[in-house]
């Protein structure tokens, strides 16, 4: 089991995470013009894969120091799915109030029960939206950023194997086979794009067997965190320079865990920034529901005047949602032990 500092830099670097994606995403949207320079600035693509890899890290470490798989698996279950379940059930029922007319023809229709059952389920893509809701939006779609809540539920269930694989094989040896894989999955749908034009492998490069080169490269540095934190100002120096000139086609496989050895050194090997996990961890919340709330400012036009007032005031909407969240139905789903609930008890990091 590897010792990992207990004061770090994960619940700042997973609102910044989580507030790139929303700004990424405000200004296609909101169709505010006054907005659209923010995706020049913060790119929702990078924001993903780096939670990616702090889910690699994070999990890894989970199952790590789970009894069993049983036990690891009831854990994943109370971090993740109450708040899911929260915002399908809220968008399901408070949306058809506030903008069909009448609700009673939409909730319980067949599209609506589509709706519902197939994102409580994780399969967004089958139903992404509900009929005559948002509609004079420029997006129609409720809640996008949901599709990778799904990848993140298969990374979940593919640790108990990649585990199992470690029994027989140097660990090493395993994530350099996995990690491979992924690249060529990545790359023969990226290579149909580029040579049939076709949308569709796009979407299919970014499932699962495509993302997995971030999750495990976040995993394997913490499988080896303890050799990556005596190295690990060299390791960023060279890292900088893979992201900086990734597009040479002998640095893309090499991409991912770059990205990786970035993250994990502002996580736990740059100074503590301090506990911006005091107040409980919103990024999860701010992640899973900013993308509804700013549907519903656009629908109720409520960017209309002042718009930089508007936007602190969509801000503070979602802050004080996930503040909610995560204290109302979030938490109480979590063990004692769980270091959510021990933000205020870190320790300073080694790596300094």
């Amino acid at each position: 089991m590897t010792d990992i500092p207990h004061k770090n830099n994960f619940d700042l670097l997973r609102l910044y995470l989580a507030f790139s994606v929303c700004f990424a995403h405000l200004g296609e949207a909101s169709g505010v013009a006054a907005f659209l320079p923010l995706a020049r600035f913060f790119y929702s693509g990078i924001a993903v894969d780096c939670f990616f890899v702090v889910s690699g890290f994070l999990i890894f470490r989970s199952f790590d120091r789970s009894s069993t798989t049983s036990s690891y698996l009831n854990k994943r279950v109370r971090r993740i799915y109450p708040a899911y379940f929260s915002v399908v059930v809220l968008a399901a029922f408070l949306l058809p109030f506030l903008f069909a007319q009448p609700a009673t023809d939409l909730l319980f229709s067949s599209q609506w029960f589509h709706y519902f059952f197939s994102n409580l389920a994780f399969l967004n893509f089958l139903q992404p939206d509900l009929p005559g809701i948002f509609t004079a939006n420029p997006l129609q779609v409720i809640n996008p950023p949901l599709w990778t809540i799904k990848i993140e539920v298969m990374f979940y269930l593919s640790i108990p194997l990649i585990f199992l694989l470690f029994k027989n094989r140097k660990q090493w040896l395993v994530l350099c086979g996995l990690y491979a894989t992924s690249l060529a999955y990545s790359f023969f749908f990226l290579h149909l794009h580029a040579t049939q034009g076709l949308e569709i492998y796009l979407k299919l490069e970014k499932q699962l067997p495509g993302q997995l080169t971030f999750f495990l490269s976040g995993g394997g540095l913490y499988l080896y965190f303890p050799l990556f934190r005596k190295y690990w100002k060299s390791c960023l120096f060279l890292a900088a320079l893979t992201i900086l000139f990734r597009e040479y086609i002998l640095l893309q496989p090499l991409y991912p865990f770059a990205l990786a050895i970035t993250v994990i050194s502002f996580a736990l090997c740059l100074p503590y920034l301090g506990n911006w996990g005091k107040f409980g961890d919103m990024s999860y919340g701010v992640y899973i529901y900013h993308f509804p709330i700013i549907q519903i400012f656009t629908s109720l036009s409520l960017f209309n005047g002042q718009v930089w007032i508007r936007f602190t005031g969509l801000v503070l909407t979602i802050l004080a949602t996930a503040f909610f969240s995560y204290h109302c139905i979030e938490r109480p789903f979590l063990k004692r032990s769980s270091h959510y609930r021990q933000a205020a008890e870190k320790t300073e990091s080694p790596c300094l």
